[in-house]
């Protein structure tokens, strides 16, 4: 590892737990800092509402797609959690373990894997996904509209400036 890179880490780690004054530090590592700050608080908040299910918070985000979009492919189900076809793949193992998903592989392209609910998660769990969709929208709409409107635009707009071309140089 070069000595920038892991100053660069140092670096960021510092920032990460506080140690630099939000004001101090640039507008990237602001928004990088802000991003960690509200991924934990909701993965507080999703490993809270799953524990008495015996299922992670990953697993809850992923049976809450599932849930809410209904059979989908593994793909369009790791696109939609923003992870990888193999995480996502380790995950749906566990899952289905549990007999909480089912895979079918496709007729027409055998490459190809839906993942759906069982019925036994669809007894066991609908309900509680539906609460704890309920109380998240509930906590959100705490903020008045404009803010919620403001939120949405800049989360767009980060989005867009991330996936702008001409990025892939920043990815190697």
């Amino acid at each position: 590892m070069s000595k920038i890179f892991a100053y660069e880490i140092f670096v960021y780690e510092i920032i990460l737990n506080a140690v630099v004054k939000m004001e101090e530090i640039s507008n990237g590592l602001k928004i990088l800092k802000l991003l960690k700050q509200i991924g934990n608080t909701i993965k507080q908040m999703m490993k809270y509402e799953c524990k008495e299910y015996d299922i992670t918070g990953p697993q809850g985000m992923l049976m809450g797609i599932l849930a809410h979009y209904g059979e989908m492919k593994v793909s369009d189900l790791s696109q939609k959690l923003g992870l990888s076809n193999s995480t996502v793949s380790g995950i749906l193992d566990r899952l289905e373990k549990q007999g909480l998903v089912k895979r079918v592989r496709s007729k027409e392209d055998r490459r190809v894997v839906y993942v759906s609910v069982t019925p036994e998660f669809k007894e066991k769990f609908q309900r509680h996904f539906k609460e704890a969709e309920r109380k998240f929208e509930e906590l959100i709409n705490r903020a008045s509209q404009e803010d919620l409107n403001k939120i949405i635009e800049g989360l767009e707009a980060l989005k867009k400036v991330l996936e702008m071309k001409g990025n892939e140089d920043l990815k190697r």
